[in-house]
């Protein structure tokens, strides 16, 4: 047994050493037909990775909100049925309401959302404002690096205190320590009482260009034009403890809501809920469809490179006729002719798919660092794609390997 197998090791080794020995002697063909394989496997790797960064993407944005919780809009729900309201319904009393009666909430975070201009020395900067209690730090896994986050206190008097995130600390002081610095939003002073923890970019977007104010200041100073009333709420995050049912979780806050509201039957909520659980399943969906038809779009490059190789191996096989008459005649098997050229396809696709996947590489790396996009190429995908490149040699090999093997000696020998 032993024995056979060294026997059979000699033999494709001996036939990688022809495969090369045939690459060289035609290496401008080679190298041309390489190219489609090159290609072809650059493509579907980098559409892989691609799509797998833009799960990761997802997945970042989702985590930077927080974790195991539920989103709350004031915006009519779309399924079906009719609306009795002109617009959304969502308040601070809903806030409180939710909290004393839902079982399994481990804070509550009130937001109203806007833009606002900060200026300090003759530096600005233009963010989004969030305008949020001491619970928005918990639900959204978020925290001060340096400094304090907002407190009651702050939100009971309205106070003109703000929390930068790290970006636009960065814009507006460099390096130096912002704490217990004044700065100008639109035109009123606010001391920085902190700066946030860093939470990256996903999806090309900075989670850390925003700046976080009291909520009753943000409604006192930028946002009561925008609020039909002085109780309203433009968000409200509800994160729960662990082992918590999201979807029964959302049925008790929905329940909830519309007994608040006299909903009745099949009218639609003046309210919209979304869970984290929710994002993540569709989002998966979705870049799992934007993955599929990139590998698809992808993989018809890589089949015209298949193609060229079965032409360019047909050619071999015709130009080399005679010397497949003569391996036969000196005792060659037509299984030894049929391996010698499956094995040259395949070492022509390896090389393409090695030279393929160094340029994916270059390529994402490219992506990451200078567009922030993640493009995880890792050593499966590596191996995957090498493997695959070796499949397409011998797929497409496999038809002018059976036609030289099935060549008659005598023919071959007579032939020019």
């Amino acid at each position: 047994m032993m024995g056979n197998f060294r026997q059979q090791s000699a033999a494709w080794i001996v036939n990688v050493a022809i495969a090369m020995t045939a690459l060289r002697t035609n290496l401008m063909r080679s190298i041309l037909t390489t190219l489609g394989v090159m290609i072809g496997v650059f493509a579907v790797t980098l559409a892989v990775a691609v799509g797998s960064g833009a799960q990761v993407s997802v997945m970042q944005s989702i985590n930077a909100l927080g974790s195991n919780m539920a989103l709350i809009f004031p915006q009519p729900d779309s399924e079906g049925g009719r609306s009795t309201f002109d617009r959304g319904r969502l308040t601070m009393r809903d806030a409180r309401a939710i909290e004393k009666q839902i079982s399994g909430i481990t804070d509550i975070a009130p937001q109203l959302r806007t833009s606002i201009q900060l200026v300090v020395a003759g530096r600005n900067a233009s963010t989004s404002a969030i305008g949020a209690t001491p619970g928005y730090a918990k639900v959204s896994n978020a925290a001060a690096a340096s400094g304090r986050f907002i407190s009651e206190a702050d939100v009971r008097s309205a106070a003109r205190v703000v929390v930068l995130g790290p970006s636009v600390a960065k814009k507006l002081f460099g390096d130096y320590d912002p704490i217990g610095e004044t700065v100008r939003i639109n035109r009123a002073p606010f001391s920085v009482i902190g700066v946030m923890e860093s939470k990256g970019s996903s999806f090309g977007n900075d989670n850390d260009d925003i700046a976080i104010m009291p909520i009753s200041t943000t409604r006192q100073r930028f946002a009561g034009d925008s609020l039909s009333g002085p109780d309203d709420l433009q968000m409200l995050f509800v994160g729960f403890e662990d082992g918590v049912s999201l979807p029964k979780a959302k049925r008790e806050i929905t329940r909830l809501l519309r007994e608040r509201y006299r909903v009745r039957g099949k009218d639609i909520n003046p309210f919209t809920i979304r869970t984290t659980e929710e994002f993540m399943k569709e989002s998966a969906q979705v870049t799992g469809i934007f993955q599929i038809v990139l590998v698809a779009i992808a993989s018809i490059s890589l089949l015209v490179g298949g193609i060229g190789i079965m032409n360019i191996m047909l050619v071999s096989v015709t130009e080399r006729t005679r010397e497949i008459g003569l391996r036969m005649a000196l005792g060659a098997k037509r299984s030894d002719i049929r391996n010698q050229f499956l094995v040259e396809a395949a070492v022509l696709c390896v090389i393409g798919g090695a030279i393929g996947l160094a340029l994916a590489i270059a390529a994402g790396t490219a992506l990451t660092v200078y567009a922030d996009f993640p493009v995880p190429i890792g050593i499966g995908v590596g191996i995957g794609a090498i493997v695959f490149s070796a499949v397409i040699g011998l797929l497409f090999g496999g038809y002018p390997a059976v036609r030289a093997s099935r060549l008659s000696p005598i023919e071959a020998l007579r032939s020019e």
